[in-house]
């Protein structure tokens, strides 16, 4: 064996886990050379350090110090916010209380009706990618208004338009090639 061979092998030695050949070959090489005789004397004094150390592991000094610690009452701070922010807070709510009183206090709400507050008779689908322009032309051209939609199916409904007549308002749909479906719930 080489020399690098051998004192790859020391700490095995050191370990007394080498058997055999080999255990008699690194034996030999170390009784006639001083360096490896030093070296595996250093490797038998850390052996021997680590296998008397009893200390602990981070770990297990962790957890003492937790257990410790779990059983102490730490002492109640009272916390005292600043008087600036109980101010600021107080000022915000009565700006939102005096914004919903002005909202809500009965009066007419300028002429706007939600949309979706009526029945509509009718439901469509319209054609995808249809223009923005021709739809609008067409809802026109039918007089009716979309009040509701689209639903998760992409489905519309329109109501018509005060003063049209739904026969009316159902045939300009119906003759439209960018309707895809139409259901007229009734007349």
């Amino acid at each position: 064996m080489t020399r690098d061979e051998i004192s790859a092998l020391l700490p095995f030695l050191a370990n007394e886990t080498l058997t055999g050949d080999e255990r008699a070959e690194v034996e030999a090489a170390v009784a006639e050379d001083a360096g490896l005789q030093s070296e595996l004397a250093a490797l038998q004094a850390i052996r021997a350090t680590m296998q008397a150390d009893e200390g602990y592991s981070p770990g297990e000094i962790g957890l003492a110090r937790l257990m410790r610690d779990v059983g102490k009452d730490a002492p109640r701070q009272r916390i005292r916010r600043p008087l600036v922010w109980q101010a600021v807070a107080a000022a915000l709510l009565a700006v939102v209380v005096a914004q919903a009183v002005f909202q809500f206090r009965g009066t007419d709400p300028g002429g706007y009706q939600l949309a979706g507050g009526e029945d509509a008779p009718f439901t469509v689908a319209f054609a995808p990618r249809t223009p923005e322009a021709e739809l609008r032309a067409l809802l026109l051209q039918a007089g009716v208004e979309i009040v509701r939609g689209p639903s998760a199916l992409g489905l519309y409904q329109l109501a018509p338009l005060e003063g049209t007549k739904l026969s009316k308002a159902r045939d300009v749909l119906q003759g439209s090639d960018l309707i895809e479906s139409l259901e007229v719930s009734d007349e």
